[in-house]
């Protein structure tokens, strides 16, 4: 799966094929077809492990933090951290493949949303927690706020990935407590 995640993030989830898998572990093409089907079987399997490194290196850390500001702040620093660490060969995994298959129907997409819409939840949920216990007052709407916040997630992948810029987290983190109305 790793080396399946690895390809993907360089070369996107269609790049990714049973044939391509087995060619670059040295395996047959019916040994890596038995592990997963179909080619959109290893796709889904990829956004899965995808979602699980991003959870265990973002989330992990944070899910003892207290609920609301604390939390919220912990898990942006280190969603920022580790996109700006090219966590995969070609950067943020979650990032490349959710940008490739955002436009596109299907299974693949659907399993990329689901992904990302139980992290927006977790994270919505904090900002919730955050205003409603008077530790934050952003100055857009709390859905504004999401987008914005998660956009700069994309950035710092960006960032890191076509222009080489060294350390852009600092910039994202900086400005999601601008957008949190923590920094003026």
């Amino acid at each position: 799966m790793r080396e399946a995640a690895e390809g993907a993030s360089e070369i996107g989830l269609e790049g990714i094929s049973i044939g391509s898998l087995a060619a670059s572990l040295g395996m047959s093409k019916a040994g890596v077809a038995g592990h997963f089907g179909s080619k959109q079987d290893l796709q889904i399997e990829v956004v899965e492990y995808g979602a699980k490194d991003f959870s265990e290196k973002v989330w992990g850390p944070n899910a003892d933090l207290e609920p609301g500001r604390e939390r919220l702040l912990g898990c942006l620093d280190t969603w920022y951290a580790y996109s700006a660490s090219s966590p995969f060969r070609g950067g943020c995994l979650m990032t490349s493949i959710s940008t490739e298959f955002d436009g596109r129907p299907g299974p693949v997409r659907d399993a990329i949303a689901e992904t990302w819409g139980r992290w927006t939840t977790v994270l919505r949920s904090d900002l919730y927690e955050a205003i409603e216990s008077g530790q934050i007052s952003p100055p857009l709407a709390p859905a504004d706020t999401i987008t914005a916040i998660e956009s700069l997630a994309a950035g710092v992948n960006q960032q890191t990935q076509l222009y080489g810029r060294k350390h852009p987290e600092r910039i994202a983190s900086a400005a999601a407590r601008v957008l949190l109305g923590i920094l003026t």
